[in-house]
Formats: C-alpha cells, structure tokens, sequence
C-alpha cells in the first residue's frame, strides 16, 4: 500500500515537472511571435513617408484615439 501511494506521488511530480515545462516553452514562443510582430509593426511605421503619418494622426484625431 505504501508503495502505491509512493508511486502515485512520484506520477503527480514528474507529471506536474512535465506541465511546467510545456507551459514554458510554450510562453517563450508567444512571447517571441508578439515580440516578432511588434517589430515588424515597428519597422513599418519607420518606413512611412510623411504624408502617410500624417493621414495616419490625423485619422486617429478624427476617430478621437489623440
């Protein structure tokens, strides 16, 4: 009985070590893909010519976001 209880205990932690591990991994790629697309947000607004700024402010002035 006490071995049973031993071994369920044992398939609890390796189990719980197992989740830990996939919930990490899985943070780290959401993390990198958000991190990703923030740079590529990034590198467009740094490629717009003034006049596409411009229009972009000034829709959000229209829509009241500014």
């Amino acid at each position: 009985m006490m071995m049973n209880t031993l071994l369920v205990c044992g398939a609890s932690i390796g189990l719980a070590a197992i989740g830990a591990k996939i919930f990490n991994t899985a943070c780290d790629r959401i993390g990198r893909l958000a991190a990703e697309r923030d740079l590529i947000a990034e590198n467009k607004f740094l490629k717009m010519t003034d006049d596409e700024l411009a229009a972009l402010i000034l829709a959000d002035v229209r829509d009241g976001r500014l």
